[in-house]
């Protein structure tokens, strides 16, 4: 719980988007506890998410963010600032965020973007060191543990690295997962990822050894659904 009068519990505003997160339910008998905080100088909500487990209630978030609204597709995106996959409870000890908790928490931050907008999320906290490592070494955002959560999660039928390769960055580095507008654009994009993963996939010298054991069957199991939805050999 936060002492800052900055930050409400989401149901106590209903109207807001992210109201409907709260006290949702994820896996295991988990519930979302999500506080929405103050607005962002273009006007987008930070917002923490905590979970209620049956160890106890995490005092610290597991995901600090951005959400925000707007007229146009591109306006509506959701922002995970800072991602904590270990985290504290109220009654002592320490909650280990799994897999399976950790997908139907995007899922449930991936239900407020529309058909065009998209969800970004940093990967440079220690959870996402594979990912950070794999984009480096130029895998497909989608092959990496991060992009395939995001396509997983309806929001990567495309996706934009914000790295500054030469040395500089505007912030923490983040991947940008978007989704499709409609059926023409998810067949284009998603036949233009299979044949990147094609490619991928043709040059098994180029990783390393612990890389190519995470990224392949990630990539081959995202190529086999969008070849199955799209078809193409």
């Amino acid at each position: 719980m936060t002492s800052d009068d900055r930050w409400q519990q989401a149901s106590e505003n209903p109207e807001h988007r992210l109201a409907a997160l709260d006290g949702a339910g994820l896996v295991g008998g988990i519930t979302l506890d999500v506080r929405l905080g103050p607005r962002s100088a273009v006007g987008s909500t930070y917002f923490r998410c905590y979970l209620a487990t049956a160890e106890g209630r995490t005092t610290a978030p597991v995901v600090f963010g951005l959400q925000n609204d707007g007229a146009y597709p591109g306006f509506n995106w959701v922002e995970v600032l800072d991602y904590f996959a270990s985290v504290p409870l109220d009654g002592g000890g320490t909650f280990e965020v799994t897999a399976e908790v950790e997908r139907a928490l995007f899922e449930r931050l991936a239900s407020l973007v529309p058909p065009g907008g998209h969800f970004m999320a940093e990967y440079d906290s220690v959870a996402r060191t594979l990912t950070a490592r794999a984009l480096s070494a130029r895998v497909p955002p989608v092959a990496t543990p991060l992009g395939a959560l995001l396509f997983e999660v309806g929001c990567g039928v495309a996706f934009r690295d914000w790295y500054i390769s030469e040395g500089g960055r505007e912030g923490p580095r983040k991947l940008q997962g978007f989704r499709a507008l409609d059926d023409d654009h998810a067949r284009t994009r998603g036949l233009e990822a299979a044949e990147a993963l094609d490619t991928f996939l043709a040059e098994r010298a180029s990783l390393a050894d612990d890389l190519r054991e995470v990224t392949f069957p990630l990539a081959e199991t995202v190529r086999a659904e969008l070849r199955g939805r799209f078809g193409g050999s």
